[in-house]
């Protein structure tokens, strides 16, 4: 079977800014990919990130991230996430998802995700024959960032900022290849200043810890 291996050159790597206007909801359907139906706004693009606020009808929704789908294409009052929210209890009514504005991150050289784990329970009582376990909550775990230091980089400079502020913000990464796009949200936990060395270019890191769950769309 030929190889689907993807190149991973043309990843790119944003951090989120200022928040735009938020879409004001008429409707939240309950589907594998929900709909969003929502009074004449700017028209969406594939790949955008929404945040949602509070919908009237479907608490689930609250605090997750959307990525606007390419099918059916986004219109000026509608648009398709990739969120199932075929389990919620019902249909949202009114209600925000406000699109992210993001900040590409210059001269990455690497962003790498440590994977994660996950709590390990142990509920071993009199009665058991070994050890019991059970797993606990997802922790998502950090990402490692590698660039190269520019002070005039907006992208580079919005995770100095979002450090100095303990921010939760939001991340996004994209890949070529047809991949689907990750978004997150999380805060920067260490920012190191450029390293310097005899034929070396000057390099920073960051560590970045996810919060909540990743969004794939």
């Amino acid at each position: 079977m030929p190889s689907t291996a993807q190149v991973a050159q043309l990843s790119r790597f944003y951090v989120s800014g200022t928040p735009g206007t938020a879409l004001n909801l008429a409707a939240v359907s309950k589907a594998s990919k929900a709909a969003l139906t929502y009074s004449t706004a700017a028209v969406p693009s594939a790949g955008d990130v929404l945040l949602f606020g509070s919908v009237t009808g479907m608490p689930e929704i609250t605090g997750l991230l959307g990525i606007v789908q390419a099918t059916p294409t986004p219109t000026a009052t509608s648009c398709t996430v990739s969120i199932d929210s075929s389990g919620f209890a019902s249909a949202g009514t009114t209600g925000t998802a406000t699109p992210q504005t993001f900040a590409k991150v210059g001269n990455v050289q690497d962003f790498t995700p440590d994977g994660g784990t996950a709590t390990i329970i142990d509920v071993t009582n009199m009665d058991s024959l070994a050890k019991e376990k059970r797993q606990g909550l997802q922790d998502n775990g950090n990402y490692s960032l590698s660039y190269d230091a520019d002070d005039t980089d907006t992208g580079q400079l919005a995770l100095i900022a979002a450090r100095a502020a303990q921010s939760v913000v939001v991340f996004k990464q994209t890949y070529p290849g047809g991949l689907k796009v990750r978004a997150w949200q999380g805060f920067v936990q260490k920012i190191s200043e450029p390293a310097a060395g005899v034929d070396k270019v000057l390099r920073s890191s960051a560590t970045l810890v996810v919060t909540g769950p990743i969004f794939r769309g």
